[in-house]
C-alpha cells in the first residue's frame, strides 16, 4: 500500500505522521523541536527511506507563492516541486499551515469543538484563526476551497488594540497585528509591563495563580482577539462561524472571561452588522494535530 508522510512545520516544532492512500486516519504522530534539525532535506530523506514513502504533504507557516513557502519565523525555504523530484515522490503538496487547518474541518466531530458562542449559520463561509508563535488565519468558502491569509502581518489595528492592554504609546516592536495578538505578544506585553521575560505559557500559569499583571495581560488579549475576530467575521461574512485553533488557545479559552470576549466581539456594532455577528457561532477546535489531519484531507481531495 502506498505510504504517505504528513508534516507540519510551526514556528517552534515539527510534527510528522504517517497514513496510507485511501485512508482517513493519521497515525504514529511525532513532535520534534525545529532547533534540533540541522538539515531539513537530510531529515526528510531519512523519513522517506525509513518508511518507504510514496507521497508527502507539508504544511508550513508562511505565504505560499508558486509552490514555495519561505517560512515566516524560520530561515527555511520549502519548494514542493524540488522535494518531489529530489525524493522521487509520486505526489508532493505544500500548504500554508492555516490552509491545512481549514481542510481539517471537513471531518471534524462535534465533540472536538467547544462552543464559545452559539449561532445560527447562514452561509458556507468559515473563518479560522489561531494565535500561536504568530497569528495565523484562513477562510473556507462554499466549494470547500481554503484561502490562507497573512492578517498577522497587517498593521492597521495594532495601535488601537494596544489600548486594551492599557498601553498608550507602545515601543516600536509593537507594529504588526501578531505583535499584539499571539502567544508571543502575551509574553512580550507581559515583559513590557513588568520587566520580567517569561513565556506565554508561564503567563497563563501565573493567571491561574491569581497574578494581577497576568490577569491584566490576558484580559487585554481577550478583548483584542474578540475585536480582531469581529472585524474579520464582517470582512469575510463568516456565516458558518469562526473557529479558533492552537494548543495555547485551548488553555486560554478555558480560563478567559467569555462574557468579556462576547462583549468585545459585538462591540459597538449596530443594526444589520450586529445581527450578522449574533448569528455567527464561535468555537474552539480541540482536535490534536489539526494540521496533519488537514494535510491528509487535502491529499484525499486531490488524488481523484
Amino acid at each position: 500500500m502506498n505510504k504517505i508522510l504528513l508534516l507540519d512545520l510551526g514556528g517552534t516544532n515539527l510534527r510528522y505522521a504517517l497514513s496510507e492512500e485511501g485512508s482517513a486516519e493519521v497515525r504514529d504522530t511525532k513532535k520534534i523541536a525545529l532547533d534540533t534539525i540541522s538539515n531539513f532535506d537530510d531529515f526528510i530523506e531519512d523519513l522517506v527511506k525509513k518508511f518507504n514513502i510514496h507521497s508527502m504533504i507539508i504544511s508550513a507557516a508562511g505565504p505560499k507563492v508558486n509552490g514555495v513557502i519561505s517560512m515566516t519565523n524560520r530561515d527555511l525555504v520549502i519548494d514542493e516541486q524540488a522535494l518531489k523530484v529530489k525524493f522521487n515522490l509520486h505526489k508532493c503538496f505544500l500548504l500554508n499551515d492555516w490552509e491545512s487547518i481549514g481542510y481539517s474541518l471537513s471531518n471534524i466531530k462535534d465533540v472536538e469543538i467547544e462552543l464559545i458562542k452559539k449561532g445560527n449559520p447562514f452561509n458556507s463561509n468559515t473563518f479560522f484563526i489561531g494565535p500561536g508563535t504568530g497569528l495565523g488565519a484562513a477562510l473556507k468558502v462554499q466549494d470547500g476551497q481554503v484561502i490562507p491569509t497573512e492578517i498577522g502581518n497587517t498593521t492597521g489595528l495594532t495601535r488601537s488594540l494596544l489600548n486594551n492592554y492599557l498601553i498608550d504609546d507602545g515601543p516600536s516592536k509593537f507594529v504588526t497585528l501578531e505583535d499584539v495578538v499571539s502567544g508571543s505578544a502575551i509574553s512580550s506585553i507581559y515583559e513590557y509591563k513588568t520587566g520580567n521575560s517569561i513565556t506565554s505559557e508561564e503567563v497563563v500559569k501565573l493567571l491561574k495563580e491569581g497574578d494581577k499583571d497576568a490577569e491584566s495581560v490576558i484580559a487585554g488579549f481577550t478583548k483584542s482577539l474578540a475585536e480582531v475576530i469581529s472585524d474579520m467575521a464582517l470582512t469575510f461574512i463568516s456565516g458558518n462561524g469562526v473557529y479558533i485553533a492552537g494548543g495555547l488557545m485551548r488553555t486560554i479559552v478555558e480560563l478567559m472571561d467569555k462574557d468579556l470576549f462576547i462583549e468585545h466581539f459585538t462591540g459597538s456594532k449596530k443594526g444589520i452588522h450586529l445581527e450578522l455577528l449574533e448569528k455567527m457561532p464561535i468555537g474552539m477546535i480541540n482536535r490534536e494535530h489539526a494540521c496533519l489531519q488537514g494535510n491528509l484531507n487535502f491529499y484525499n481531495l486531490n488524488i481523484k
